[in-house]
């Protein structure tokens, strides 16, 4: 397969995909969510237990069954293996005689010290309190130095016949201490108190183990132990009751249940189609919804694609957390609705948000309390947020989702004879529930500007700075550019918030949607200074260096990562126009009587296919017209921004953007207003009448059509010029 035809194959697949989005997304979601809520579709669904819980009722054995218990097997190797008792190194009479020997250098040192008359007794008795390994107290060193030489050599002697004698024996690590303490009842009957101490306080300091296990052999006699014990089997009659109601699931009868088959949790046919009608149901009115208000707003597949994947992975967690009486009050559907308020507006997310609350409800333990308390967090933030350019605003609206959490909690506890204190879980739990939530947005915008593209309010902000390096980089190639984009920024986004449409996505996308003139910057008159370049180049060509920014715009946004709706507005905003000035040029060299194919002065497209992309269409043609002509009356304007977007109207580049008849309406309004603040409308004085736009030339070109001919397919356009299609 060649090239081209896969690449036309490709094209015919994501047209299809286009075509049938929405059809595919209430396929796909709700086969999705009644798999998640169901499990899997065969089998039966027989009990629901936990270990140490209570069992709901009688369960019995619905066959006869002997199986080999694992838990019951790994019990008795257990227990096997604990009565092995610990293997010991044989006795080493080295460490004695080691002991020993540390013993006798201490007496010698002993004897030094004593020896030694020029130091102080303080001195001495320093020298040995200093002994290493040993502690010596100031009694004992007193009566080390103090005692007579016969005395000292009983002590002496004393203690190296209990080091020998105890060092003889097979000393464990655990037995330690006990001989230590025999070490200090052995000093001879016959000493003096003094020497007694003495013999007490140095002899059992000298006693250390002996013997030490052995791992390596305890481990081959343990294992042995193991593999001796036979597989424990049991058996169960059939109709033999395993647990009573009210009676606590031990992990055998958890084992046994399994065993049986019981603990399948695929669900019945029954409990399928029960979670199939409430995935259809909370589906269809998402779809249908989706098809009256968000269609013409995000025609991009990828959104539908992202509210699937959340819906998805909303349910999937809704499965782990709401069965679960703890982990039910932290279930972030809080999140869910704020995501949807930002990327789409506050009345989709709220219809989520009560289908969501129900859905997830009816699928775990039916709780008014828990179904109440899911939605009212939900609608509670949403309502709420405000200012959502700020990260702030995303967690002031948890903490007030996680108060609404409170009220719920605070409603039900008064139906109940409950003390205060069961109020201090939920109520923390609640809290940590909207600190939750408001992480998981942030998270998640974060995630959906990054890997799909998905254009956000946070995404927006950054974009919005005039420090922003592309924005730099305009502003440092053409200046004149960039003061360009930031009137039409103005002008768009204050039309756009007449309509109600997404001002912030207006603003950026005027910001940047001529920043391919910074390849080309002398050939855009706002850039020029003095010379014309087009001076010297014939009409076709300097149309396609011009027409050529919208292709050079969006390699520009491709390399800087601008979103794809971004790049949707760079692609759009001249629609399927025709450069009309070099039009008129080529039409006045081919002479009287020869007609010029408009299609070689036409931008590639496409026309606009977003309101947005639609206003910042008007808004640069307005802008650029405008300030080539300055009209200073209010006649003037008034006809200039009718003339443009009457052309647009009749050539049909607003067909596919949604803007209704009244939206046009207000965006002329929005715009005569602008132009009038803009150019500072005053009393038209006589004399300067021929400065107005009465007096601009009609173009002649070919009578507009309703239905112009679609853009050129990709492959025919010059090169580098290439088009952005919406998935």
């Amino acid at each position: 397969m060649n090239r081209n035809l896969w690449n036309e194959q490709v094209d015919h697949f994501r047209l299809w995909v286009r075509r049938y989005a929405l059809p595919l997304f209430f396929v796909t979601v709700a086969l999705g969510m009644t798999l998640i809520l169901a499990y899997d579709l065969p089998g039966e669904r027989q009990v629901d237990v936990a270990v140490d819980r209570p069992a709901p009722n009688d369960i019995f054995a619905p066959r006869a069954l002997t199986f080999t218990s694992d838990l019951l097997t790994g019990q008795a190797r257990d227990q096997a293996t604990r009565a092995v008792a610990d293997v010991y190194t044989p006795l080493d009479l080295a460490i004695g005689r080691a002991q020993l020997g540390l013993a006798r250098n201490f007496f010698a040192f002993v004897e030094t010290v004593r020896a030694d008359s020029s130091a102080t007794t303080d001195r001495r008795m320093g020298y040995l309190r200093a002994a290493k390994g040993l502690t010596i107290s100031e009694e004992v060193a007193e009566g080390l130095l103090s005692l007579s030489q016969p005395d000292y050599e009983k002590v002496k002697a004393d203690v190296l016949a209990i080091i020998e004698e105890l060092m003889r024996e097979e000393i464990r690590p655990a037995q330690l201490a006990d001989y230590q303490r025999t070490a200090r009842r052995l000093a001879s009957l016959e000493l003096s108190p003094l020497q007694t101490s003495v013999v007490t306080e140095l002899a059992y300091q000298f006693i250390i183990a002996t013997v030490f296990p052995d791992e390596e052999a305890t481990a081959a006699l343990r294992n042995e132990a193991a593999a001796a014990v036979q597989p424990v089997t049991r058996s169960v009659a059939r109709n033999q009751r395993i647990v009573r109601a009210g009676e606590i699931v031990t992990p055998a009868d958890y084992e046994l249940l399994n065993e049986l088959g019981l603990l399948r949790t695929d669900a019945n046919w029954r409990h399928t189609a029960s979670m199939a009608v409430a995935s259809l149901l909370t589906t269809s009115l998402i779809a249908v919804y989706w098809a009256r208000f968000q269609r013409t707003q995000f025609p991009n597949g990828r959104y539908l694609a992202v509210i699937g994947g959340l819906l998805l992975i909303f349910t999937a967690v809704a499965k782990l957390m709401v069965g679960n009486d703890t982990l039910a009050y932290w279930y972030p559907l809080t999140a869910l609705s704020l995501l949807l308020a930002v990327v789409y507006d506050t009345r989709f997310a709220i219809l989520v948000t009560m289908l969501m609350a129900g859905l997830v409800t009816f699928a775990g333990p039916s709780s008014l309390e828990r179904a109440i308390y899911l939605a009212m967090g939900g609608l509670v933030s949403v309502l709420t947020l405000r200012d959502a350019q700020r990260i702030s605003a995303f967690f002031r609206a948890g903490l007030l989702a996680a108060l609404g959490h409170m009220t719920v909690v605070v409603l039900f506890w008064l139906l109940e004879d409950a003390p205060p204190r069961a109020l201090l879980l939920p109520s923390a739990y609640a809290l940590g529930n909207g600190l939750l939530s408001s992480g998981l947005t942030l998270a998640g915008l974060y995630v959906l500007g990054g890997l799909f593209g998905i254009v956000t309010i946070l995404q927006l902000q950054d974009l919005s700075r005039l420090d922003h390096p592309l924005l730099r980089e305009l502003l440092r190639r053409a200046p004149g550019t960039y003061h360009h984009s930031i009137m039409v920024a103005n002008l768009a986004e204050q039309a756009a918030e007449r309509i109600n449409a997404n001002s912030t996505l207006v603003r950026v996308g005027a910001f940047y949607h001529d920043v391919g003139k910074m390849v080309r910057p002398p050939y855009f008159v706002e850039n020029q200074e003095g010379m014309d370049p087009h001076a010297s180049l014939d009409p076709h060509t300097s149309a396609r260096i011009v027409i050529s920014h919208v292709a050079d715009g969006l390699e520009l946004a491709r390399r800087y990562r601008l979103p794809f709706r971004i790049q949707d507005i760079i692609a759009q905003h001249h629609g399927e126009r025709v450069t009309r000035s070099f039009y008129r040029k080529a039409q006045e060299a081919a002479g009287e009587g020869v007609v010029v194919d408009p299609d070689g002065f036409r931008y590639p497209g496409p026309r606009p296919t977003s309101r947005e992309a639609a206003i910042v269409m008007l808004a640069d043609a307005i802008d650029a017209t405008s300030t080539a002509v300055r009209p200073n009356t209010e006649r003037a304007i008034e006809k200039l921004i009718n003339t443009i977007i009457e052309d647009d109207v009749l050539e049909g580049q607003l067909n596919r953007s949604g803007l209704s008849l009244n939206d046009i309406e207000q965006l002329r309004l929005s715009f005569i207003e602008t132009l009038k603040g803009r150019f500072h409308v005053r009393v038209q004085y006589p004399g300067n009448e021929l400065l107005t736009v009465e007096n601009l030339p009609e173009l002649n070109l070919p009578t507009p059509s309703l239905s112009l001919p679609e853009p050129a397919r990709p492959e025919a356009l010059p090169r580098g010029r290439q088009t952005v299609k919406s998935s």
